[in-house]
This record gives C-alpha cells, sequence and structure tokens, in this order.
C-alpha cells in the first residue's frame, strides 16, 4: 500500500474512533468542537479538510470506489472553504446549536462519522489480489 492510502487508512480509523466515543458520550462533541472555536483553531480546521480533501481526491484512482472517493474528497475540500469564508463568529454559533440538540442526535452523527470512517478504510484498503 502507498502511504497516501496509509494516510487515508489512518484518517478513517481516527474518524471511527471519534465517531465510537460520540455514540458513548454523545455530550463529547461540541466540548471536542469548542477545541476549534479560536482564530488559529479556526484555520487548523480549515486546512485539515483542505488536505484530507486533497488526499481522497489523488488516493480515489487506487480505491475500491473511486467515484465516491473524489466526491469525497470534493465535499472535504469545500467545506473547508465554507468554514473559511463563514469565519469565527459563524462557526461559533454552529458549536453552540449542536450543544443543544438531544444526546440521540449527537449520537446519529457518531454513528455516521463511524460508518464513514469504516467506508474509508475499506474503500483504500487492498483487495485479495493485491494482498
Amino acid at each position: 500500500m502507498t502511504t497516501a492510502r496509509w494516510l487515508v487508512v489512518g484518517f478513517g480509523v481516527m474518524v471511527v474512533c471519534i465517531g465510537a466515543w460520540v455514540v458513548a458520550d454523545p455530550a463529547a462533541l461540541p466540548e471536542y468542537a469548542t477545541r476549534f472555536v479560536s482564530p488559529s483553531g479556526l484555520w487548523i480546521a480549515v486546512g485539515m479538510r483542505l488536505a484530507v480533501g486533497a488526499l481522497l481526491w489523488f488516493t480515489a484512482t487506487a480505491s475500491r470506489t473511486p467515484a465516491v472517493l473524489r466526491v469525497l474528497g470534493i465535499l472535504f475540500a469545500l467545506s473547508g472553504l465554507a468554514l473559511a469564508i463563514l469565519g469565527l463568529e459563524r462557526l461559533q454559533g454552529i458549536v453552540d446549536w449542536g450543544s443543544v440538540l438531544a444526546p440521540i442526535a449527537l449520537r446519529g452523527v457518531g454513528l455516521v462519522a463511524a460508518l464513514v470512517g469504516a467506508f474509508l478504510v475499506w474503500s483504500v484498503s487492498p483487495r485479495r489480489s493485491e494482498a
């Protein structure tokens, strides 16, 4: 497996872990999100989204689902650009909105995140013929 595919696997495992954490403790998501509500945190979040978007785009050809990874890569990059445009004040509003959601809704977000992470790991893992 290439380094880029390993990076996607690492990102996917991290997302699965964070998603499982949120399913187990839904109050953890708003607490975790508040770490990014600062000027440096905002730019870290923007940079991470742009980097993951580029990584997904460039590893798409070596994956089981190239079209899906390209779309996800574009969505990650666009979410990074949108976050940069929205700015810190609106990010705070989004975090505040998320903190008042019902625990079942936050658990749903965590479950979706875990499933997306698992999909990424599966998508870039080698087929039996490649192993």
